[in-house]
């Protein structure tokens, strides 16, 4: 730590010497004097209260001397760019890019672990090093820090920006590479791929599609096809239109998908406000839960068979579907780990109430491995007859089946049992997601947290989930973690790397940091 801290100081003085501007210059040199004073309050608190030698001179592990050597050359100027001449007044910003990594990520974990062990704080072994490093003392200097950059890129051209965030992408994997090089004495639990032994069971992933996967409804991009094709020229004649019936106006389209809309938005307060009639339970209650679920008619279903009856997407393209899907606006990290999925021996199954094709389309790119509970329109001449060849399970009970009579036709194609994970994010994913062995919640969809707590359910940040697991691993040695569901406890997560991380690891492409 000393070294890098002493490479912090260096450069922070060298991109001192290229500031252009008085007040960024004295920032730079203002945190080379805060690193400074840090170094020597770090030592002393090393020595004097921890009993460690700080000044013993050790060789650097391979991550560090690695992390180092970027942070030198990146403040001497030394960014390997092609086409891109460094001039002295880029290099504060390519500077400062490089280090903001390493501030920001130890305000978040100071932060979480502060969290996870203010409990206990002062009985922990380590509770002198956690107070000492805890999050206060990182906000102010990372938050200083990520405005500075700011107003530093403001004066690059788009292509200096895209120098910043590589070399901010780089910084963040040289951090990865250092804590992933920090080797520990317990047997981890996570990633959860690895952690499975082939011959007893093996991965099974299951993902809603709507907005768990995409920032918006399937329907809505059917709709726009529709509506986009009824205005088009050869679609405007009047008479006959190319299934034989009279012509409906983009206008009447538009105004047909919008009464449809409300009557699904108001069909889906209800059915949420029905769940909850009863008394809120006192713990975890999955047979209230189900009996719920069975005795009322899912939205989603009524809205699939309104749309499909009402002939509204009848003689939408297929091509037009495969072109939207391949368009559809994903979550970040989604498509990549799918990606990464379909080259691993894991069983994928994505569920969507509306069309097969436009889900396959938007998670395109030869994904063997996925299988799509979708509905599969009929086709005449490559357009939509309105005939659905099969139809997607709608109802949440109706979910639930497929979701466990995959499991079970997966246990008896492979001999082995399975380790379920089940991706979600609104009240119809609940069944799902509570049978399965993890049941994770992306985003944070009101209704469902509203309809879980009213039946006991918890709902509890992965990372704050993995460290409880890993410790109960630690304390009672028994092998057999994230195995069982219908606890009655949910994983939250803010996006689709925090999910690659806890199940791939950290394999993650370039973009995706």
């Amino acid at each position: 730590m000393c070294v890098c801290v002493l490479v912090y100081i260096l450069r922070y003085k060298l991109a001192a010497d290229q500031c252009e501007d008085d007040s960024d210059k004295a920032a730079f040199l203002g945190w080379s004097n805060n690193v400074e004073q840090e170094l020597e309050r770090h030592n002393s608190f090393v020595e004097q209260k921890l009993g460690l030698n700080p000044t013993k001179d050790t060789t650097l592990p391979h991550a560090t001397a690695k992390y180092k050597e970027f942070l030198l050359a990146t403040a001497s100027g030394n960014v390997q760019d092609s086409g891109i001449p460094i001039h002295q007044s880029k290099i504060p910003a390519y500077t400062l890019g490089a280090m903001t990594p390493s501030l920001r990520i130890y305000a978040f974990l100071s932060k979480a672990m502060q969290k996870l062990v203010s409990p206990y704080v002062n009985s922990h072994p380590y509770s002198k090093w956690l107070k000492e490093y805890s999050y206060i003392n990182f906000e102010t200097p990372y938050l200083h820090t990520e405005d500075v950059l700011d107003e530093l890129c403001d004066s690059l051209t788009a292509k200096g920006v895209e120098v910043v965030e590589r070399l901010y992408c780089q910084a963040m994997r040289y951090e990865m590479d250092f804590f992933y090089s920090r080797q520990s004495e317990q047997n981890l639990i996570i990633p959860i791929y690895t952690k499975l032994d082939p011959k007893e069971e093996s991965l099974m992933l299951f993902a809603d599609f709507d907005f768990t996967c995409t920032s918006v409804a399937s329907v809505e991009i059917l709709a726009n096809i529709e509506i986009l094709t009824a205005q088009k020229p050869d679609h405007q004649l009047l008479g006959e239109d190319r299934d034989g019936h009279s012509q409906v106006t983009s206008k009447d389209l538009r105004k047909t998908w919008e009464l449809l809309s409300q009557q699904y938005t108001s069909e889906n307060d209800n059915f949420i406000e029905k769940i909850m009639l009863g008394e809120k339970a006192v713990s975890f209650d999955y047979e209230g839960l189900y009996s719920a679920f069975e005795k009322l008619s899912s939205p989603d279903g009524k809205v699939v068979s309104r749309i499909f009856d009402s002939g509204v997407l009848k003689g939408i393209s297929l091509e037009d579907i495969k072109q939207a899907g391949k368009c559809m606006e994903l979550h970040n990290g989604c498509l990549n780990f799918f990606e990464k999925v379909n080259n691993l021996d894991v069983s994928v199954n994505v569920m969507s109430c509306w069309s097969g094709d436009l889900t396959r389309s938007a998670l395109s790119g030869g994904l063997d491995m996925l299988k799509v509970d979708g509905n599969e329109f009929s086709y005449a001449d490559g357009t939509f007859t309105g005939e659905v060849t099969r139809q997607a399970h709608q109802s949440v009970t109706a979910k639930l089946k497929y979701f466990e009579d995959m499991v079970q036709e997966h246990a008896s194609e492979h001999g082995v049992g399975a380790r379920t994970v089940y991706i979600g994010d609104s009240v119809s994913d609940l069944l799902c997601l509570l049978t399965a062995d993890i049941g994770i919640v992306i985003g944070s969809n009101k209704s469902l947290m509203k309809a879980g707590k009213h039946f006991g359910i918890t709902f509890t940040p992965l990372f704050a989930g993995v460290v409880k697991e890993q410790r109960k691993r630690f304390e009672t040695g028994n092998p057999i973690v994230w195995k069982g569901g219908l606890s009655g406890t949910l994983y939250t997560v803010a996006s689709w790397i925090e999910i690659h991380a806890f199940i791939l690891g950290r394999h993650l492409v370039n973009e995706e940091l």
